[in-house]
């Protein structure tokens, strides 16, 4: 199958396309430029594998929780890749995705990314099944859902920089990773085909990003009206 992926849940985005058995990713590392650069690059990574759009067979993207500005950033734009072409458009959870390879693994699976300092979307699984919700915590608060008994695989972009925390806060748990950590562009390509396979529902125009917490620019501006109805 053809097809086109983006991972856009953290700064960091990276953009796959897929032409039956061959690939080429590209991965954008350059912070406020992304917006300017997304589209080139899903151009080249299309190009290289001589894709035109309408080539497609179905495009798939990192549908949240993650960076808000990446997440905005690549749905619109598959958005209106897949709107002009007829392409269908599979959002994949993020915490989903970057744990699909570890869906063999006997000991319970982490996946996390950083939210800001300390806090993070968490997510557990257990052989690929959904053991809780995507939910946003602190490092204290995730940890004390883990069995001190119990050994956890943790993945996900921020798996390395969690572990480390985890053993500063704390030596009664067996958290480990691998690195280094690998983008979830591939990821997106098998879970997507398998949910075609099931004929699963594309997105739709109306769907948006899944959210976990709310924007910064959320909190300031709720902070704003408790302040102006003298409630703080």
């Amino acid at each position: 199958m053809n097809a086109l992926a983006i991972d856009c849940a953290v700064s960091k985005i990276a953009i796959a396309a897929k032409k039956d058995t061959m690939l080429t990713k590209l991965v954008l590392n350059v912070g406020t430029k992304q917006s300017e650069k997304l589209l080139p690059s899903i151009d080249f990574v299309l190009n290289e594998l001589e894709l035109k759009p309408s080539d497609l067979d179905y495009t798939t993207i990192t549908s949240g929780p993650g960076s808000f500005t990446g997440l905005r950033l690549g749905l619109s734009s598959l958005k209106a890749l897949t709107l002009s072409h007829k392409i269908p458009l599979y959002g994949i959870p993020s915490l989903e995705a970057y744990s699909l390879q570890y869906k063999d693994s006997p000991e319970s699976v982490l996946s996390v990314i950083e939210a800001k300092e300390d806090e993070y979307y968490y997510q557990f699984f257990l052989r690929g099944k959904k053991l809780s919700e995507p939910e946003d915590k602190t490092i204290e608060e995730i940890i004390k859902q883990i069995d001190q008994e119990s050994s956890v695989l943790v993945c996900g972009p921020g798996a390395s920089s969690f572990c480390s925390r985890v053993n500063e806060i704390s030596q009664l748990y067996s958290v480990h990773c691998y690195v280094p950590e690998i983008d979830a562009t591939e990821n997106l390509f098998v879970i997507a085909e398998e949910l075609i396979k099931n004929k699963a529902e594309p997105m739709q125009d109306y769907d948006g990003p899944l959210y976990v917490r709310k924007s910064e620019a959320e909190l300031v501006y709720e902070q704003k009206q408790l302040k102006n109805s003298g409630s703080i």
